[in-house]
């Protein structure tokens, strides 16, 4: 649909790229000392820049067989319950404490909005 469009430009393009990157770095990156990398991304901005369409545009490459997407939006009305049930709702038990996506996909989790503590004034 027309309104769903994403058009890549140059920004949005370098931040998806960083984020591939980040997304492909090894879970182990030194085995002398059994360091854990982090496969994490903030992307931090005002408001319009186009945080959450670089973040669609990413995960629309995404291959449905392998790789699933969750996507959270927080606001003021946002609980943590609500949180847990929402990540909830897209893994399952696989051992006694360890959880994953369902069908041994793996999955973004987007949080999108994370910084809203309060009520909006408007």
């Amino acid at each position: 649909m027309f309104s769903q469009l994403l058009i890549p430009t140059s920004d949005s393009t370098r931040a998806e790229y960083i984020i591939d990157k980040i997304s492909k770095l090894p879970l182990e990156r030194n085995q002398k000392r059994g360091e854990r990398g982090l496969q994490h991304t903030l992307l931090v901005g005002a408001a319009g820049t186009a945080k959450t369409s670089v973040v669609l545009m990413y995960a629309a490459k995404f291959n449905g067989e392998t790789q699933s997407f969750k996507r959270i939006n927080f606001s003021s009305a946002t609980r943590p319950g609500n949180f847990q049930g929402g990540i909830e709702g897209e893994i399952q038990k696989h051992q006694t404490r360890i959880y994953r996506p369902i069908g041994g996909k793996q999955m973004l989790c987007f949080l999108d909005d994370m910084s809203m503590p309060k009520i909006n004034d408007w």
